[in-house]
């Protein structure tokens, strides 16, 4: 499968701005010959959003914007950060989200696991974590799909002992997908891109042969 990456640079906030560029992105990588376009954390409105996801018309209108994007996905599938509310009746209200959309809808929503609270991190403040990982099959294959901190469970990560034991990459492994995905988006600093790559390295030789893409911004968009 070729992976169609999309490394964008989303402003946070701005719903209509970012949708241009989500679907000009994928019409490209389609063009490109994309089986399968991923993209950031978030992508949808920003990261991170911080206190707009308190606003009472923030997170609907994230999924309206995603609903308008789900309309123009074709054959080619997309997998798009996002933001999701939470209508279980408890938690917090809203989940950090990977919406899955194929065919002109949403056919799945991936939550993000592990919720950094940490350095520049709040993401407990808003968002309820899922209790596992979420695996979608499609064109025969079994996609774990993964969220950032999800996959910062290496033994020589000192926070990953904030997450008592919960590890989303040995649940997917445990499960035996074809291939993990994983959507990001933090603060960039010195040799971060070198540790990504110890990471999702480390994950596959111990987890059998799994084939690990990540898809961040290109740059950092805290301010």
């Amino acid at each position: 499968m070729r992976i169609g990456l999309a490394q964008l640079n989303p402003i946070v906030g701005d719903l209509p701005g970012n949708r241009r560029k989500i679907l000009e992105a994928y019409t490209r990588l389609v063009d490109n010959g994309a089986e399968l376009v991923v993209f950031p954390e978030l992508a949808i409105c920003g990261y991170p959003p911080r206190d707009l996801l308190f606003k009472r018309r923030f997170v609907p209108d994230c999924e309206e914007s995603l609903r308008e994007i789900a309309a123009a996905i074709g054959e080619i599938p997309a997998l798009i950060g996002t933001v999701e509310q939470n209508h279980t009746g408890h938690g917090r209200p809203a989940f950090n989200a990977a919406a899955f959309c194929h065919r002109g809808r949403v056919v799945a929503t991936a939550h993000k696991c592990l919720l950094p609270t940490y350095d520049v991190f709040d993401e407990d403040r808003y968002f309820e974590p899922a209790a596992s990982p979420l695996v979608i099959e499609h064109g025969g294959l079994r996609i774990g799909v993964t969220i950032c901190e999800d996959i910062w469970t290496h033994p020589s990560i000192s926070t990953r002992r904030l997450y008592r034991g919960v590890n989303p990459v040995e649940q997917l492994a445990a499960q035996r997908c074809d291939l993990m995905l994983n959507l990001s988006a933090s603060p960039w600093h010195s040799d971060k891109s070198n540790l990504r790559h110890t990471l999702i390295a480390d994950a596959a030789r111990a987890r059998s042969a799994a084939r690990w893409f990540t898809s961040t911004p290109s740059a950092a968009t805290t301010s």
